[in-house]
């Protein structure tokens, strides 16, 4: 079976949402989410394209976003961690 490459938005919002996932106690501020994306995932991001990937993720359920700083919520470690589908699968 072949499976389509992940969209480069997905890609980065799966990187954004593992970052803070792995951060410590699961928060991440904007300028620290822009910095791994570019040096750890080889992902190119704005910080305004970080702060849009934290407005969808909170929509969606999966972080709380406080100012510049996203906490990862529970239904963000599940899909982190692959035990819950990923919104809209």
């Amino acid at each position: 079976m072949i499976t389509a490459a992940p969209d480069p938005l997905r890609r980065r919002r799966s990187s954004v949402l593992a970052s803070i996932f792995f951060a410590p106690m699961g928060q991440a501020t904007v300028r620290d989410l822009q910095r791994e994306l570019e040096t750890v995932h080889n992902i190119a991001a704005s910080r305004d394209a970080v702060r849009a990937d934290l407005s969808w993720l909170q929509e969606v359920g999966l972080l709380r976003v406080l100012d510049d700083t996203a906490q990862i919520t529970e239904r963000g470690r599940d899909v982190a961690r692959n035990t819950a589908p990923w919104p809209g699968e």
